[in-house]
């Protein structure tokens, strides 16, 4: 799996009156770029020189503590001997804005930088409190030796943003789901290098993150620990586990291989992966125990892709035309419709919905037969996604109670939505795993972006975790969010006097990288599926196909909708 590079996003000051991203300032573009599993050569930090000037003491402390190393050992030595003994390095981190060195006085050595986000002590991201002043006084203090030393440390690690994206990078942590068919990212923040592969393991082992804990398997039952990651020639990470290994059944030594060599090849550098527990080689596929994400295909965080065509709707009537061959008349698939809403085309590209008359009827249209029922006649229906389990989630025009409904074969299943907040939803996409919904909530005006988890049971659906992405504010709202990969959204802003603009960031809000303005500056829907494929549609009907960062290429226009699979 590749994904852009990591680029963590300062924030000013905490969001308010709508959701977006800087247009100017740390915001840059990127090309596409893999993790780093191993860097390659890895500089060790450097110990405090003899007779250091207190600002040098912190400088050379601030470094220390962006370079993994086990206990770091060199990050101590510019503490004072209480100090050692009681920091914490592995409780969590702490990302302040580039761009503020710290302050040396007669009274002592500050940092005061704005706050761009947190690491727990299990490597998940948060912006919660971000843009918020951070301010931390060291407590330079003379040794018994005389030389100048630090006596009040950060609990955790407290890294700059330059430095964190240089040292650190993105694992897509991968757990089933609560049913155990489907891999769903949840993504760590782990150090470069072979400290990354060992951290990505014992993540998996620790189970996922608490927020929305309840859509993921439950805990392992036995217990194990990683004693070991190594990176073999063939890119095969082997993992020396130890502990409970004899009580693990096939069925889940197989489950937990999945997990593992899903999360451990999100980095560069791994193409498979070899398990030994106590020693023992696990017999779990036939290249000398060597599985691949090949072997676990069917539960794959994103499926393969198996339509390139482009769903659309032109004088109320179902068209599609093919992606690759944009020159290409669309051919009709359905009937002509009253009053076109949303529409979305399924994974494989053989029915699509949508609703029609006015937001009253949900219809699905088989593409072979040309055919037309009625799934579901309601009010108020205003946007219509496929999971992919084979659900239709429908949004209803309200701001809270039933704001959203699942249908398939015309069978209803009860969404429950209280865990969102109050709002309106102006936008939404599923992620690939079926379990991730993106959501752009509007409430008194102000719009706000999010990403839940859903949990299925037989009592219907019901959102868990969700968590707010939150960017500097601008004055460009959130219109339209769509999945570009497991964990990676593209995001449409726009607002009436400044030109459309699309967004590449990451499902935790640590990354943000312009990928276009376009002509347009009435861009109304934003279209994503597999395979990074993207379309644009104005509000007078003219589309755009995603071509490349900043290309952006007119299409067809007269255009009501556009979906991809």
């Amino acid at each position: 799996m590749r994904r852009f590079a990591v680029l963590i996003v300062g924030l000013a000051t905490i969001l308010t009156g709508c959701v977006g991203v800087p247009v100017s300032g740390p915001v840059e573009r990127h090309a596409p770029a893999p993790q780093q599993a191993n860097p390659g050569v890895e500089i060790a930090p450097v110990p405090p020189a003899q007779g250091a000037l207190p600002g040098f003491i912190v400088e050379g402390f601030l470094h220390a503590m962006a370079t993994y190393q086990a206990g770091y050992s060199v990050a101590r030595q510019f503490l004072t001997t209480e100090a050692s003994d009681t920091w914490q390095p592995e409780t969590g981190v702490e990302i302040y804005a580039a761009g503020f060195p710290p302050q040396a006085s007669a009274t002592g050595v500050v940092l005061a930088a704005p706050l761009v986000g947190t690491l727990n002590a299990q490597g998940v991201y948060s912006t919660m409190g971000a843009g918020t002043q951070n301010v931390h006084d060291f407590g330079l203090v003379r040794d018994e030796d005389g030389q100048w030393r630090i006596s009040r440390p950060p609990r955790g690690l407290l890294i700059s943003q330059s430095l964190f994206s240089s040292t650190w990078v993105r694992a897509d942590v991968c757990f089933w789901d609560a049913t155990g068919n489907w891999l769903v990212p949840d993504p760590r923040f782990v150090p470069k290098g072979s400290a990354g592969l060992l951290a990505t393991a014992r993540a998996v082992l620790s189970g996922p993150s608490a927020i929305a804990q309840e859509a993921y398997r439950a805990p392992l039952g036995a217990k194990l620990e990683v004693s070991a990651v190594s990176l073999g020639a063939n890119g095969a990470a082997n993992v020396e586990l130890t502990g409970d290994v004899d009580h693990l059944s096939a069925d889940a030594r197989r489950k937990l291989a999945g997990e593992l060599v899903w999360s451990l090849t999100t980095l560069e550098g791994v193409t498979g992966l070899r398990v030994r527990g106590n020693g023992t080689l696990w017999e779990l596929g036939g290249n000398g125990g060597i599985v691949t994400t090949s072997d676990f295909g069917q539960g794959a965080p994103q499926p393969a892709n198996t339509s390139d065509q482009v769903y659309l709707v032109r004088d109320g009537a179902v068209q599609r035309a093919p992606w690759d061959t944009p020159s290409a008349e669309p051919q009709a698939v359905g009937p002509a419709f009253s009053r076109v809403g949303s529409l979305a085309a399924r994974l494989d590209g053989q029915v699509v919905a949508a609703i029609t008359d006015g937001g009253s009827k949900l219809r699905s249209v088989t593409v072979r037969e040309g055919t037309a029922r009625v799934e579901l006649a309601s009010k108020g229906m205003t946007l219509v996604r496929w999971t992919r389990q084979g659900e239709m989630l429908v949004a209803l025009d309200r701001t809270k109670g039933t704001r959203m409904r699942s249908v398939r074969d015309r069978h209803e299943t009860p969404v429950h939505t209280e865990a969102l907040p109050l709002g309106r939803i102006r936008g939404f996409a599923v992620a690939p795993d079926g379990v991730r919904v993106a959501l752009v909530l509007e409430e008194q005006g102000r719009r706000t972006l999010g990403v839940a988890a859903i949990v299925r049971s037989a009592a219907g659906m019901r959102f868990v975790g969700w968590r707010e992405l939150s960017w500097s504010p601008t004055s460009q709202p959130a219109l339209d969010v769509g999945w570009s990969g497991p964990a990676e959204l593209l995001v449409l802003l726009g607002a009436t006097s400044v030109t459309a603009r699309v967004v590449s960031v990451d499902s935790e809000a640590a990354i943000a990288i312009d990928v276009g303005p376009i002509d347009s500056a009435t861009a109304a829907q934003l279209a994503v599926g597999n395979a990074g494929r993207a379309m644009l549609r104005g509000s007078d009907g003219q589309t755009w196909r995603f071509v490349d960062a900043f290309t952006w290429e007119p299409w067809l226009s007269k255009i009501q909708q556009v979906s991809l699979p």
